[in-house]
């Protein structure tokens, strides 16, 4: 399916970051402008209507510019999404402004997507602040392995796959968010906790020691939010739960890998607005495929920039790809870019035992393409290790 973004910015420099981000879509299409919102004097209303989305340079105190947003809302056509490129320091009361004014969504500009003003620095300059990168794992099918692929993607990455022997070792946790039939835990052979049933009964809003003292971990250093124990409503979450939970994890982690629900729940929203990037876990069967297609277009709709990777689980990449194959990614309009093998052998003996690939079996076939799955996910997303907190 072909995309179309309109992007607005005076700078020359922010349109052309975000064309090189969007370029590795190419069912994407992609138009510049190089101008302010309100210095396109109204031609950007015309505009519009020939994109799925236009996204613009602005701030929430340009009178100017919000002005020019509200007749852009006002102006739309149906499915049209707007999105503001903002400096990474804007406040939620900021974000709020724009929101009010029409605008879909609030970003980032390239390049401020961590900083942040801390009072006392000259000229209240600001100063970069680590934001780790949110893995999202997604299923194609029931059965297909994707709690597997995400528990050792996460080990993998603590184990720095990727990086060498001298190299600081990343912090990585991973959250397991299906509410009723997820695995993650007894997968790793922890007991059995309810952190996400009391948040959710509750009503608290997590923050980061509540989530540090609940969150048990493993041998590679991974830490483990697991799905309840009990079966819990799958609506029990709100999505201020959900994101006020990433949000901590990021400020204290490099990566934080989700296993997702297969529902498609309301507050799994928050999750993708925070994704860095979604791994679909698929075969290569004409309806995992077609599934694989409904789900990449549920959650890039919108957001048209998140990257997905599609990984064939259970099936050793082809010297030579088939008709199947190329038309699978054909559907996807993505390539099958990582394949794992079918390794009954080394995967029976993990679950068996509660323990991930790399501890039991680290020289399979499967646990040897998790960890190059794993390097090569570091070497996309480029996230280097924070410092060891004292």
């Amino acid at each position: 399916m072909t995309k179309s973004v309109l992007i607005i910015a005076p700078e020359r420099s922010v349109s052309d970051a975000i064309a090189a981000a969007l370029a590795n879509d190419p069912g994407m299409q992609i138009e510049r402008q190089t101008s302010t919102l309100a210095g396109m004097n109204g031609h950007a209303v015309e505009m519009a209507g020939n994109f799925d989305m236009v996204l613009f340079q602005t701030a929430p105190d340009d009178a100017e510019a919000l002005a020019a947003i509200r007749k852009l809302a006002g102006a739309r056509s149906p499915g049209t999404r707007l999105v503001a490129l903002a400096d990474g320091a804007i406040s939620l009361s900021e974000a709020r402004i724009l929101m009010d004014a029409g605008v879909d969504e609030v970003l980032p500009l390239p390049g401020t997507a961590g900083r942040t003003t801390r009072p006392g620095t000259a000229q209240g300059r600001a100063e970069p602040t680590k934001v780790g990168q949110v893995i999202a794992v997604a299923q194609a099918r029931g059965g297909i392995g994707a709690t597997t692929v995400a528990v050792n993607l996460a080990d993998q990455l603590a184990r720095g796959a990727g990086l060498g022997r001298k190299d600081a070792r990343p912090r990585v946790a991973i959250v397991d968010l299906d509410l009723q039939f997820g695995t993650v835990g007894s997968a790793l052979d922890l007991e059995e906790q309810d952190t996400l049933e009391q948040i959710a009964l509750d009503g608290t809003i997590p923050d980061a020691l509540f989530l540090a003292q609940s969150m048990p971990r493993i041998a590679s250093g991974v830490s483990v939010l697991p799905a309840p124990s009990r079966f819990v409503p799958l609506d029990s979450l709100r999505p201020e739960q959900v994101a006020a939970i990433f949000d901590e994890l990021r400020r204290t982690h490099d990566f934080v890998v989700v296993d997702l629900p297969r529902a498609l729940v309301g507050w799994i929203e928050p999750v993708i607005a925070r994704a860095d990037q979604l791994v679909v876990v698929t075969d290569i069967a004409v309806p995992s495929i077609r599934h694989a297609r409904r789900l990449i277009d549920f959650f890039t709709q919108d957001h048209l920039t998140l990257p997905v990777e599609i990984v064939v689980n259970h099936e050793s990449k082809p010297y030579f790809g088939s008709a199947m194959q190329k038309e699978a990614a054909r559907v996807l309009e993505r390539p099958l870019a990582h394949w794992l093998p079918d390794d009954p052998r080394a995967a029976a003996a993990a679950t068996g035992r509660g323990k991930t690939l790399a501890e039991i079996a680290p020289r399979s076939p499967l646990a040897k393409a998790t960890a190059k799955l794993a390097a090569e996910t570091r070497a996309r997303l480029g996230a280097a290790p924070r410092p060891a907190s004292h």
